[in-house]
């Protein structure tokens, strides 16, 4: 056994101490395995039983993937963190990540300790530690973040969460009822924050469960790409899609925040108030429409308004709901969300509303648009899909019927990205999202997934071509400069750089988009026919060496 380091440790701090806790893991992880796997269910009926075995065969998938124990941390007891908790007899083994105790292990610092004498940290297995004493503030051994961020990226992306940063947890484990807008340059970790959370927020709030929890992508490329992050945390039922499959795809015409005001034009032009009679009584006309202002201010889908108008006519005339929609039911016509639609793609519609010619032929120049629908379908039927936190990916490209559905759906969501990556004409940005939210933008540049060469040549990029970009801190120098050489072949390069790394792309201008959020080990930027935002994108994919053509 080596050497015991850190007097002030609850229990020896070495190599064989760690390897040998994390076998004991292993063997009480393998143990709760075999009994699940043998468990007969004695459940009082069909359905108790079906939920019995779901919650059965969810515990034995998380505990038939690999235990990850990626540190400790100490009080007067030794506590070890891992990917889930474990115990044995009675004895908590490894506490789990998102438990509010583990927060320590991410937060704890030598200036505020969290009452914790110590902490260390490793990835993966075990072959060297990383000793931080918060007492006596000794340091030694190898950064598991540096160790991490140096490996190859690999096709899929990794969860991080032996080694998310301070910063990164405190955003992971806002309160559930948060609004988190996040600004993240490329490489931050923005994405990192969001999938986390979403564990996160599904182990502690109990409000929150996997299939009530949705995760917006840009592309199906960036879901395949981080598709293992949120089954490795145990969250394998979430789920994951894009807006086009989500709501349709959004048109530039059908994106136009004057949408607003004309579909509230429409709804208002649609009550016609005149004077009710039935069995002898009656509501003037000067009434009715007072029923109706009233009615058509209340925040519901319109078929509820209707019911609510024709009910008080029932009321106040004494008359049943049939007689009461036979005498009164064309004052609030009835209207589906296929019959609004139809007269807001009517062009007599759109000119009675006083909408311009150019606006309607831009319209009418288009099939359809679904975050445009949805906002009609909201307006006349209601949403019926709720979700208890919605996650968005790239969401500065979100337009103002996108964020709207996403309000719609849920109270609580996070939503991540970066404006120098805004690809869409008719995307708010983050800076107007959280303006209309009214919440805080939060912010990060610490670029941890590319090297520091690769940031500081995007920083001068941005700066010199006038690009919106988050100003990146490169913590990680290779030694490995950006090529710049306009004479080279990207076929040549691409073979040069695969002799060297695990994965490489070669983008071009006609594909820049599919590559947002994606990461590679090595780039060739084929700069031929492309903006600078377009470089700047296809830039940012690159972790460790990046060559521009």
């Amino acid at each position: 056994m080596s050497e015991v380091v850190g007097s002030n440790f609850a229990a020896p701090v070495d190599l064989d101490t760690e390897v040998e806790a994390l076998d004991h893991a292993k063997a009480a992880a393998l143990r709760k395995l075999e009994r699940l796997s043998n468990l007969d269910s004695d459940a009082a009926d069909e359905f108790t039983e079906g939920f019995i075995d779901a919650v059965v065969g969810h515990t034995i998938d998380r505990l038939r993937q690999e235990l990850v124990v990626f540190g400790r941390i100490d009080d007067e007891f030794v506590w070890r963190v891992g990917l889930f908790g474990i115990d044995s007899g009675g004895e908590q083994l490894v506490v789990d990540w998102r438990a509010r105790f583990a927060e320590g292990f991410y937060q704890a610092t030598v200036e505020d300790p969290r009452g914790l004498v110590g902490r260390v940290s490793y990835v993966g297995c075990i072959t060297d530690l990383m000793i931080e004493d918060f007492v006596a503030g000794g340091l030694s051994g190898s950064s598991p973040l540096m160790s991490e961020l140096s490996r190859s990226r690999g096709t899929e992306m990794r969860a991080a969460v032996a080694t998310l940063q301070t910063e990164q947890d405190r955003l992971v484990r806002l309160d559930p009822t948060s609004k988190l807008v996040l600004r993240g340059g490329p490489g931050t970790g923005k994405t990192v924050v969001a999938l986390h959370r979403a564990a996160w927020l599904v182990y502690n709030d109990r409000r929150v469960t996997s299939d009530q929890f949705l995760v917006i992508g840009p592309s199906d490329r960036f879901l395949r790409f981080v598709s293992a992050v949120l089954p490795t945390l145990g969250e394998a039922r979430i789920t994951q899609t894009t807006f086009d499959r989500h709501l349709g795809a959004a048109t530039e015409p059908g994106s136009d925040p004057r949408w607003l005001d004309i579909i509230d034009r429409f709804e208002s032009s649609l009550p016609q108030p005149t004077t009710v009679r039935s069995s002898g009584r009656w509501i003037d006309e000067k009434d009715v429409t007072e029923l109706c202002e009233r009615i058509m201010a209340l925040s519901v889908p319109w078929r509820d308004r209707r019911k609510v108008f024709l009910s008080r006519v029932a009321s106040r005339l004494e008359i049943s709901m049939r007689e009461a929609t036979r005498v009164a039911g064309d004052i609030l016509p009835p209207m589906t969300t296929a019959a609004a639609w139809r007269k807001l793609r009517s062009r007599v519609t759109l000119e009675s509303l006083g909408v311009e010619s150019e606006f309607i032929d831009a319209w009418r120049s288009v099939d359809q648009d679904g975050p445009l629908l949805d906002e009609v379908k909201a307006r006349f039927e209601g949403v019926t899909t709720k979700y208890a936190h919605v996650v968005v990916d790239e969401a500065q490209d979100l337009t103002v019927f996108q964020l709207r559905a996403v309000m719609r759906r849920s109270e609580g969501f996070t939503l991540v990205g970066d404006d120098a990556q805004r690809s869409v004409s008719t995307g708010l940005g983050l800076r107007r999202v959280a303006e209309l939210l009214e919440t805080d933008l939060e912010q990060m540049d610490i670029a941890y997934r590319m090297s520091a060469e690769i940031a500081a040549w995007l920083n001068g990029h941005a700066a010199r071509n006038g690009i919106d970009a988050v100003v990146l801190v490169g913590i990680r120098p290779n030694g490995i400069e950006v090529t710049i050489d306009s004479t080279r072949d990207a076929a040549t390069e691409e073979r040069r750089l695969t002799d060297r790394w695990e994965n490489v792309a070669v983008i071009r201008c006609d594909e820049v988009w599919a590559h947002k959020g994606i990461e590679y080990d090595a780039v060739v930027v084929e700069t031929t026919a492309m903006s600078p935002a377009e470089i700047y994108l296809a830039a940012s994919r690159a972790a460790h060496e990046l060559v521009i053509i």
